[in-house]
């Protein structure tokens, strides 16, 4: 009771949630590198802007990380709970471009 009054579920939600959202820009920006389209309307290629958003969403996980290891260095045990959250991150997101991957493939 005393985890839901101080809001864990909302903030281990969000840092899902971000996850999830900057996996998504990741797969998107390396979707982008191994197409050759022309996007915007011809004005940028696509090798241009997936580096964009690789490299706006590697910020964005960073941020989302270093939030959750901050948090989690006021608990017991935190360095093995930064252990497992950067190796969760890691694998989470590594397969979730593989399934978006697998999706445009088809």
């Amino acid at each position: 009771m005393q985890m839901l009054e101080q809001d864990v579920c909302t903030r281990v939600f969000d840092n899902v949630k971000n996850l999830l959202v900057c996996s998504l820009l990741f797969a998107a920006g390396t979707d982008a590198l191994r197409g050759h389209h022309q996007l915007l309307l011809g004005m940028a290629a696509s090798s241009v802007l997936g580096g964009g958003l690789i490299a706006v969403s590697t910020v964005l996980m960073f941020l989302n990380v270093s939030d959750g290891i901050r948090r989690l260095a006021k608990l017991r045990h935190h360095l093995l709970l930064q252990i497992l959250l950067c190796a969760a991150y890691l694998i989470i997101a590594e397969r979730l471009v593989e399934i978006v991957w697998g999706f445009r493939s088809f």
